[in-house]
């Protein structure tokens, strides 16, 4: 039985950059986006990696 993809965490990805920025403004008072940025896509892409092995070790099993 075919399973559907592993989908990308784009809302996940959204969400740490505004937490991020929030952050940001409200400790001190200056936004950096371009850290905040980074950050979000790192988090997103290992979040999106651990979605995939989770997924394959589970289809792997059954």
């Amino acid at each position: 039985m075919a399973e559907p993809p592993v989908s990308f965490p784009a809302a996940e990805g959204v969400g740490i950059f505004v937490g991020i920025v929030a952050w940001d403004v409200l400790s001190v008072g200056e936004t950096e986006l371009l850290k905040a940025l980074l950050i979000a896509a790192a988090s997103t892409l290992v979040w999106y990696g651990a979605r995939h092995w989770r997924t394959a070790n589970r289809r792997k099993r059954d």
